[in-house]
């Protein structure tokens, strides 16, 4: 399977609460696939891939391939939780396959053996978890959920999208830069998909989702099709649906609290969690920022004497932005979640956003989001502040109408430069 290389504006939404009790998933999940569920409060530091850290989750059917799953519980002492699966349809609607049909081994797992941290403030206990395994795998390809749950009281805890493809049929991609009458830059993504003797209508049989950077949630369906080669379908999203070409991340660098970055202002290590205050961030400060290395999927230290601090941001207010804005600070640290935790203040004196919370040790990226009229924009305050590579993925959906599923047939990815 080759690749040729050559968003995002949300539907409104509602605010989330303050009150854990009356919060949806779907509010939260604003930037994700509909109904994940991720606890914040007790749950932190989530990585979720096959191989190396960041890569796709994503395993061949009938494969030896494994994901790893990784997680800190804000706690003394190590617990017990539970796995759980559900199969979903190509637009993450849950499928009407039952379980025994989708799932092999146990109907559910357990995760044990956690490691507990050395250093507290807060304390923490680390586990590692690996799938599919001999008692806990899956029969056929698609869209899954993998749901933690606490062991006593059944809550899910934690909802993580992954992908089993079955590596059938070749795939290749590229990217075409297209600007609008304001000379903003986009990406149009297109697809050609040389597909299996089994397809006899690849223009109804056949589906082909776009997505930018494991954005899973928020992907773009092709519409434009081309079947007239025989074995062969050519599909591209329309022009008016690309892709932003310059959707931006900020670096965060904490490797150790005790060694600051350039990033950090000031450190306050009697403080219990210790804090640090960021530099204060300035939308459209470079014109011409140089290209960032991603830590889009977070490199927190792993380590027993890694520790949890405090971060504050800060963000100086764009003369656009009224100072009653709803802002939220958002990364691989909430998961890419909107969270109540990570929403900020405006403070009239220093004429400042300001807002933060528990963050380890490690590397990230991070964005800044405006709700605005019950709408969720993740553009309007990142520009300029980093050139980032951008990452697509290409997903291939046949329907099957006889077992009455979207299997995938093929998931790959493309960068821009």
């Amino acid at each position: 399977m080759g690749f040729l290389a050559g968003c995002a504006t949300l539907d409104p939404q509602k605010l989330i609460s303050s009150d854990r009790s009356e919060r949806t998933p779907e509010l939260e999940n604003s930037l994700n696939v509909p109904g994940r569920i991720f606890e914040t409060d007790r749950i932190k530091t989530v990585e979720f891939f096959r191989g190396s850290r960041g890569a796709l989750p994503v395993i061949t059917l009938g494969s030896n391939d494994r994901l790893t799953f990784r997680f800190d519980e804000i706690a003394n002492e190590p617990g017990i939780f539970r796995v759980k699966l559900t199969h979903h349809n190509a637009d993450w609607s849950q499928s009407q396959v039952i379980p025994a049909f989708f799932q092999s081994g146990q109907s559910e797992d357990t995760i044990t053996n956690g490691t507990p941290s050395v250093i507290g403030d807060p304390s923490f206990v680390s586990y590692e978890y690996q799938f599919p395994n001999r008692n806990f795998g899956v029969r056929i390809s698609g869209n899954y959920l993998l749901h933690l749950l606490d062991y006593h009281t059944g809550e899910t805890l934690i909802s993580l999208p992954f992908f089993v493809q079955e590596d059938r049929g070749s795939l290749t991609a590229a990217i075409e830069e297209v600007f609008d009458f304001r000379a903003t830059l986009f990406h149009q993504i297109s697809a050609t998909y040389r597909f299996p003797e089994f397809i006899r209508m690849p223009q109804t049989d056949l589906s082909i989702h776009f997505v930018q950077n494991q954005n899973w949630g928020r992907y773009i369906r092709a519409t434009e099709i081309d079947a007239s080669t025989e074995g062969r379908v050519r599909m591209h999203q329309r022009r008016d649906e690309s892709f932003n070409a310059r959707y931006e991340f900020r670096p965060l660098i904490m490797d150790d609290f005790n060694t600051p970055s350039r990033d950090v202002l000031e450190i306050f290590p009697e403080d219990r969690p210790p804090r640090i205050r960021l530099q204060y961030d300035v939308v459209d400060l470079d014109i011409n920022p140089g290209i960032s290395r991603s830590n889009r999927f977070g490199q927190p230290n792993t380590g027993r004497s890694a520790r949890y601090v405090d971060v504050e941001f800060n963000l100086q207010r764009p003369k656009w932005i009224e100072p009653e804005s709803e802002i939220y600070i958002t990364g691989p640290f909430t998961n890419w979640q909107i969270s109540r935790e990570f929403k900020m203040t405006y403070n009239q004196n220093e004429d400042v956003f300001r807002g933060g919370g528990l963050i380890k040790e490690g590397r990230y990226d991070y964005l800044y989001i405006l709700v605005d009229n019950n709408r969720v924009d993740d553009l309007r305050l990142q520009a300029f502040f980093a050139d980032t590579r951008q990452f697509y993925q290409i997903l291939v959906y046949f329907h099957d109408q006889q077992e009455g599923y979207d299997r995938i047939l093929q998931l790959g990815e493309v960068r821009w430069r």
